[in-house]
């Protein structure tokens, strides 16, 4: 198996071409209020969940269930009896 290429090196950056980038924002708190507003969703999520009593493990054991029960029972086919249980005799034509 052969290695993977060496990374070239990144070129230095000017500073005076970096000074006359715009548009950047240092404030964050958009970005911290919606993730917090994500963490919050999640952990109701999990309250309400765990409120009504679901949880992977009921949940899993449903599945199984559900899948055995889709499961058809075995049939055994009667086969006809042997020769000699109806006597014993062969008949002959």
């Amino acid at each position: 198996m052969s290695k993977p290429p060496e990374p070239d090196e990144l070129p230095a950056i000017d500073p005076a071409a970096l000074a006359q980038v715009t548009g950047g924002t240092s404030d964050t708190s958009g970005l911290v209020s919606a993730l917090n507003g994500l963490l919050d969703s999640v952990k109701q999520i999990q309250t309400t969940s765990q409120a009504n009593g679901i949880n992977p493990q009921e949940m899993m054991l449903f599945m199984m269930l559900m899948q055995r029960q889709q499961q058809g029972a075995t049939t055994t086919v009667a086969t006809a009896p042997p020769w000699w249980a109806q006597g014993g005799t062969w008949i002959v034509r």
